[in-house]
């Protein structure tokens, strides 16, 4: 399946902006959101404590800087998952973004998430090397993304079911605007 990698990559990066720092400890604040014209992020209504109930094991949260913000959650035991969050505001719409991708957005699967105007998975079990999860939950132009990975062994039914939960408490938590 390395052809959906290299799809699930591309829909990723031309559907939203990804955001990563090496500060996991610096929670922005409202100031510095703004100061870095970010008035909003997934992990502005999620906690490790949340998310960690949505998704079955414990996890910290990496929030990144005002500067670089970030919203990945990684796991406290050695061997669990790892989640990253990201958004994009975008008037186009979650599938009319796919269809203009052509094959490489039809390898993405439909899902029903309460809430959601679209919604979207695709799952890469890569055998003996680890599980890459990525899925996409449009709710009135906003386009969030979880992108899931796990080492092998992984349980892929949990990252799976994790990756969905996740998807169904964004679409609930979403704003109507940015």
């Amino acid at each position: 399946m390395r052809p959906l990698l290299g799809a699930t990559a591309a829909v990723a990066l031309l559907l939203l902006a990804g955001c990563s720092s090496d500060d996991a400890t610096d929670k922005p604040s409202a100031q510095e959101s703004q100061a870095a014209a970010v008035a909003w992020s997934p992990c502005d209504a999620l906690t490790a404590e949340s998310v960690a109930k949505l998704v079955g094991e414990p996890l910290n949260e990496a929030d990144g800087s005002a500067d670089q913000p970030r919203c990945t959650f990684t796991p406290q035991r050695k061997g669990g998952a790892a989640y990253d969050l990201s958004y994009l505001w975008f008037d186009g719409g979650l599938d009319a973004a796919l269809t203009a991708m052509g094959a490489a957005g039809d390898q993405l699967e439909s899902v029903d998430v309460p809430g959601a105007e679209a919604a979207r998975i695709v799952v890469d079990a890569q055998g003996d090397k680890g599980l890459l999860v990525t899925a996409f939950v449009q709710t009135k132009g906003l386009v969030q993304s979880v992108n899931a990975v796990q080492l092998a062994p992984y349980d892929e039914k949990a990252v799976v079911a994790g990756t969905k939960a996740l998807l169904a408490e964004l679409a609930a938590q979403a704003p109507a605007s940015p």
